[in-house]
Order: structure tokens, then sequence, then C-alpha cells
């Protein structure tokens, strides 16, 4: 394919101070890049969109001195920063999710590295200008095992975690296999971040390696659970997993399957809603790579009420684009108020890992004759891709810059075609 539309955004050595944002502004101050962050490394994971039209971007910044923190970020749809707060305690926190409450507060959720292999998972609620209002850690009370994050979701009486462990023993007897390695982890807490009682089972893990990306409510007794794993049923390598939960959290045996396809990784990392416009359902985005092979972008689009069988797929395929040896894995999906999705995965094509923008329409053909490209002269990371209110388009992520790469929380506005121009 030709990669047309490519905005290389070089950063050179000696124009820019490696301990301070900067911002590159096109013509127009409608669409630009902005970098946030002062000493040391910041990284954008994710955006909201505020009732007043306001951004706020999670990411994690790292300085000397003070180690990893959350670091929160509010702007202006022109890009210029109203406020920032940073969270964080003797240890090392790392952003991973955040959400707009229905009653317009913000959710986080985090990890807490208390070593490189032990994490406990942190959850906070926020109100709009900061303030923090709930906090917890979801952990293990008795050992010391390892708990990462995904994602958090609102559901009617709170919130869902969704994430992995180590910690084998709280999935269902039986559910799992002997050499089982990591399970599925998908906490549920009240609206004030206290645990649910311990009718509600928090894992699961059919194979050796299961991941929870995402949990969302569908009735009040019944959840879809979205993952990844290397259970061998079709498959021995890994694919998109998704299961029906019931009240207790449990797994439904024979409610699941998995849409992936042989000799190849299909690694889910978005899961996103489809609204009517685009066909009521889900968006499930990820990435499908065979051993030693370039990455594609993998979509899969599921219909609203599922049956758990291929009657639910209503377009299931890769978009023929070759990413390259990616070593992250994540992909970022969105609706598009109009119709069609927004794609936005890491590229590595060129051999540095920059932004790759797409958009596909309702059936999963590419509308954009050309993608769009955004990047550097080092490494850069995507975090997630948000449609604005005026129809623009938002992208957060890591762009690394300076003589010694430091790395800056980024947020670049495009227009709807994923240009610097009306």
């Amino acid at each position: 394919m030709n990669k047309g539309w490519i905005y290389l955004i070089v950063l050179s050595v000696g124009a820019w101070r490696c301990d301070t944002a900067s911002t590159i502004e096109p013509p127009d101050d409608s669409f630009f890049v902005k970098y946030y962050g002062d000493e040391g490394n910041q990284e954008g994971v994710n955006a909201v969109v505020n009732p007043d039209g306001t951004i706020t971007l999670l990411g994690t910044s790292e300085e000397v001195g003070l180690g990893k923190q959350l670091y929160l970020v509010n702007i202006q749809p022109n890009g210029l920063r109203n406020w920032e707060r940073k969270y964080g305690d003797v240890k090392d926190e790392i952003a991973k999710d955040i959400i707009l409450t229905n009653d317009n507060r913000l959710a986080i959720v985090a990890d807490i590295e208390n070593s490189p292999t032990e994490h406990d998972i942190l959850v906070l609620t926020l109100s709009l200008d900061g303030g923090i209002i709930a906090s917890d850690t979801i952990k293990n009370a008795t050992l010391p095992t390892d708990e990462t994050a995904n994602s958090i979701t609102q559901i009617s009486d709170g919130f869902i975690v969704a994430g992995s462990t180590n910690n084998l023993a709280i999935k269902p007897i039986g559910t799992g296999p002997v050499n089982d390695t990591r399970d599925a982890l998908f906490v549920r807490l009240f609206d004030d971040l206290t645990k649910y009682p311990s009718t509600w089972n928090p894992g699961y893990g059919p194979g050796t390696y299961d991941e929870a990306i995402k949990v969302i409510e569908v009735s009040a007794d019944r959840f879809y659970l979205f993952a990844n794993t290397n259970n061998p049923n079709p498959f021995s390598d890994i694919n998109f997993h998704v299961l029906e939960l019931g009240s207790g959290g449990g797994g439904i045996a024979t409610n699941n399957f998995f849409p992936g396809q042989p000799g190849s990784n299909e690694i889910l990392s978005s899961v996103s809603f489809s609204p009517v416009q685009s066909g009521e359902g889900f968006l499930l985005a990820g990435i499908t790579q065979a051993p030693g092979a370039s990455a594609d972008i993998y979509v899969v689009k599921l219909r609203k009420d599922l049956n758990f069988n291929s009657t639910d797929i209503q377009f299931q395929k890769p978009l023929t684009i070759k990413l390259g040896i990616v070593a992250q894995a994540k992909v970022s999906a969105v609706a598009s108020s109009g119709s069609g999705f927004l794609i936005l995965a890491n590229d590595k094509s060129t051999g540095i890992q920059n932004f790759y923008l797409t958009k596909i329409d309702n059936s999963g053909f590419l509308v954009w004759s050309d993608p769009v490209i955004f990047g550097g002269e080092l490494d850069d990371r995507i975090g997630a891709v948000l449609e604005l209110p005026d129809g623009s388009i938002g992208i957060i992520g890591t762009f690394a810059i300076g003589r010694d790469g430091e790395t800056k929380m980024t947020f670049i506005k495009v227009n709807k075609e994923g240009k610097f121009s009306k």
C-alpha cells in the first residue's frame, strides 16, 4: 500500500531542549501537535472529553528522585494547558486507563510496581478538577502475587477492573490447565470503590495464559468478558476470547468463542461500543502476527446480543496492512459519530515505530486510500484515539524527543480526514 499521507514530525537534536515539553503548531491553531511534561520522561496513555469541552489526558511521569507517578493534564480544545496534577506514593505508579462516569467524575486505574515482576492495582475516582474522591488498591492480601490492569468500566452499581494475575487460586477449581501461568482478572467494585462481596468470582483461565481486556455489563446479571487466551480450543496460539459471565462473575462454559485464525497470534487490545449508525454491537481491535512475520491490524465486529458462535460476527478480518515487527501490540479503535471506525496502531514498517491512523467503514473496509503516519526520529508509542465534539480527531501517545530520547506525553489534533487542514 502506498503510504502517501505521511506527516513525519522530525525533531532536530539541536532545536529541542530535552527537559521541557515543546510544541509544533501548523498555521491553523485548530490542528496541532503538542507535548506535555517537564523534567524526566512522560507517557500518554488515554484521554476523555469533559462536559465543558476540555480534554483530560492521562499518563505517567517519571522524574529523578520521584519515580513514576500518575500524570493528569487538562487542556483546552486548542491544546493550551489549563492545569496538571501528579499522583503517587513511595512506589512507582503506571497509568493504564481513564473514563468519564455518567455523573461526571473521572475514574482511573493504574498499576503499582512493587518490583518488576510484582504489581498491585490502584483505582481512583476524581472530580473534574483532579481532586481525589475515593481510592482503593487491588492486591492479594496473603501473598505478593502479580496483578496488572488493562481497563476500568462503569457498571450500574460501580466499576469493573479488567486485567490479569498470576494468582491462579482465584478462578473456579478445575477451569484451567495444570501448567497454567496467568489468568484473566476482573474485579468488581461498588461506586465508592469498596470491593464486591466474595460471591463475585474475580478470575478465569482456560488456557495457560489468559488476560482480560475489558468487561461490559449487558444486564443486571450478565456481563461480556473480552480477553486474550491461548486455550488450545480451537487453536494453540493466542486468540481473542469472548465469554459470558453471570451475576457471580463465573464463566458459563458453553457461552464463549474464539474469533481468531490458525497459525498466528491475534492479540486484543481495544474493545469499543458500536452505535446505531455503525451497527449496534462491539468492535474488537488488535493485531494478528505469525511468528517472525509482519503484524497486521485485526478487527472483529460483533452484534449487540451474542449467541456465542459464528452468527455473532458481522466481519472478521486483517486489514492487509504491514505494520512490521512491532514491540507494542496495542491498537486503539473508536466509532465515528457519522459511521465507521477510527483505528490507531503502532507501525514499525520503516524500522522506526510511529503512529498509524486509518478509518474503516461499517463492513470493515478501508475508507482512506492512504493511512496517516505520525512519527519522529526515534520510536514513538500510541495511547488512544478519540473523536472530538467538533468532529476532529484527537490522538494521545508518547513521542521520543531530544538528543537523549527523552519522552513526552503527546496530543495530536487533526481534521476528520486525519490531516492538518480544514
